[in-house]
């Protein structure tokens, strides 16, 4: 069956746009490179689950976990580090062709914050006079004291007492 949105209707001019060079990627492409760097970036920060992933591909880790008579779900827990399930680190790393280290580190250290939520660091030009760091002006006139009577730590609690100013309205129900 035809897909409903062919290049014709999506097209204003009904000009059909000119098919990709290759059915195949080839990482050539502006989108493939910017897809490529920002893997080779982000890998540190991202989860042991989806650097396997990535080393599998096309392959997905339910099919290594069938192939190894092993549920998917034993597969995530070691991965995120629920389990530690030794052989089956050393069987995926050597389907990855990597060292046990490697997938015991992969799955152990501790995983940086992605680049879109690390604090970046200021240009070297940064001068902190630059920044308004004047402390907060001082009232002059000092905030009256509530009149509230020192409560008795000897009396009972009130039940109900009365809500301080500014607060939220209480109902009886």
């Amino acid at each position: 069956m035809e897909s409903v949105s062919s290049v014709f209707e999506r097209d204003p001019g009904g000009v059909p746009l000119p098919p990709p060079p290759s059915r195949d990627r080839d990482g050539l492409s502006a989108l493939e490179r910017k897809a490529l760097y920002r893997v080779h970036t982000e890998l540190p920060a991202m989860p042991a689950s989806l650097v396997v992933q990535i080393l599998l591909w096309p392959e997905k880790i339910t099919d290594w976990a069938r192939d190894e008579s092993v549920t998917p779900a034993l597969i995530y827990n070691m991965l995120g580090g629920f389990k530690p399930y030794h052989g089956l680190r050393e069987r995926l790393a050597q389907r990855l062709g990597v060292t046990k280290s490697a997938v015991d580190h992969l799955i152990d250290a501790r995983r940086q914050q992605p680049s879109t939520r690390r604090i970046p660091e200021p240009p070297a030009e940064f001068v902190a006079d630059d920044v308004a760091l004047a402390p907060r002006s001082q009232p002059k006139e000092p905030l009256p004291e509530p009149d509230v009577a020192p409560r008795d730590p000897l009396a009972p609690a009130d039940d109900n007492p009365p809500p301080p100013d500014g607060s939220q309205i209480r109902f009886e129900l």
